[in-house]
């Protein structure tokens, strides 16, 4: 019903439907209400000035498809591409992930920074995990392609979101640099300040 209403170039009574259909008019007007409803389509009605009672008439709603597929991957694209053609492309994307890390700690907040800050980073989707040394293993990066062709932006972006969420807990460890380790594949956070000699989680 609503491809036919979507194919159609006027709206469409309750008979034409059923005709189209080949249903009976009281089960077209019965998943019409249900549309109604569910606010998908909406009702007029034939103002011709025809004589009778107006016909009604049915047509889909304009609107954005919600469930239709999306291009975030070119949005990310365009928004890298910007960064980097800042004066300084890696200090304006770690200040970009900051500004968002500050807004992400307001979910998260606990008494251990560590332990919160590894919350934050699986919540967002990096499967992060704490070594003996204290320092966070990113063990996947939700970005990874981007990451692969511009990692000064990308991997800048995620230590600056780290070092805005730490900054937005008012903690005492810092994240001092991002490292990329091959062996095994995972970037690691070097931490520092004094809330990090004992681990306090591990994922």
């Amino acid at each position: 019903m609503l491809r036919l209403l979507d194919e159609a170039r006027e709206p469409q009574t309750i008979a034409a439907l059923a005709e189209r259909l080949g249903a009976h008019p009281n089960t077209v007007r019965l998943h019409l209400e249900r549309l109604l409803a569910d606010g998908r389509i909406e009702r007029t009605v034939d103002d011709r000035g025809l004589p009778g009672r107006p016909a009604q008439l049915f047509r889909r709603v304009r609107a954005m498809d919600g469930a239709a597929a999306r291009r975030y991957r070119m949005l990310a694209e365009i928004l890298v591409d910007e960064l980097s053609r800042a004066d300084e492309p890696a200090r304006a994307a770690t200040e970009a992930g900051r500004r968002w890390g500050q807004r992400e700690a307001a979910q998260t907040a606990g008494d251990d920074p560590v332990t919160d800050l590894v919350a934050l980073l699986e919540r967002i989707g990096f499967r992060p995990r704490i070594d003996q040394a204290g320092r966070v293993d990113v063990c996947h990066c939700p970005f990874l392609e981007l990451a692969r062709e511009r990692p000064d932006i990308v991997c800048s972006i995620h230590l600056g979101l780290m070092q805005g969420a730490l900054q937005a807990w008012d903690a005492d460890t810092s994240v001092d640099r991002l490292e990329r380790r091959e062996l095994p594949d995972v970037c690691t956070a070097h931490l520092s300040g004094t809330r990090i000699a004992e681990p306090a989680h591990t994922l």
